[in-house]
Parts: structure tokens; sequence; C-alpha cells
């Protein structure tokens, strides 16, 4: 994703990417190239890639993905892939810790 200025954003990897640190390259394109913010939404949707913006289209339905706005673009995708953790699963994970014969507690508790 380039607009032939400062730096070039690539195609956001649905699989492996993190989308936190994505979005935070994306304001930074922005704003180093000075683009206005009624052109986000646009260079979002062209720069993230075939799968990511087939996944957007996926979880915008019955909407398009130009009919949403940017920070709505972010926010679907955001959620969908870094969801936040379930506490009770969290909780239940952190109670199934055992220390392990001759590991002191400390060592346990950190891992």
């Amino acid at each position: 994703m380039s607009v032939g200025k400062v730096g070039k954003i690539r195609d956001f990897d649905v699989k492996s990417g993190n989308w936190t640190l994505y979005e935070e390259r994306l304001q930074m394109f922005f704003k180093v190239n000075k683009v206005e913010k009624d052109m986000w939404l646009p260079m979002l949707i062209t720069g993230v890639g075939d799968e990511t913006y087939e996944l957007l289209s996926t979880l915008c339905n019955p909407r398009k993905p130009g009919d949403v706005t940017y920070e709505e673009a972010v926010i679907i995708l955001k959620n969908h892939l870094q969801p936040k953790p379930a506490v009770m699963a969290e909780r239940y994970r952190f109670r199934q810790r055992r220390q392990n014969v001759g590991k002191p507690k400390y060592i346990t508790m950190a891992t």
C-alpha cells in the first residue's frame, strides 16, 4: 500500500500478523504523508490485501466495507483478529499451574 510518498505499508497477513502493530504503522504512514482523514478508509481497503479485504467484507455484511467509517473498520478487524481473552478461561488456566518437583515456587508462578 503506497502512494509514492514516504514509506510503504505491506499487505496484512491474517494468519500471523499483529493487527494492533499494523494499525499503528498505518497511522504513522498517514501522519508522515499528511494523508487527509477522508482518505484513510479507501487507503486501508486498497492496502490490506485480498485476504484481509475478504475478511472485512464478511465481517461487515450486510454493509460493504466502503460504507463503514475508518474507525469502525479498524474496530471490526481488531475484535476479530485480536479478541479479548475470556476472564474465566484465563483464571482456569492460571489455577491449573502445578509446581514441578524440585522447581522453586517462584519459578512456577513466573512461567
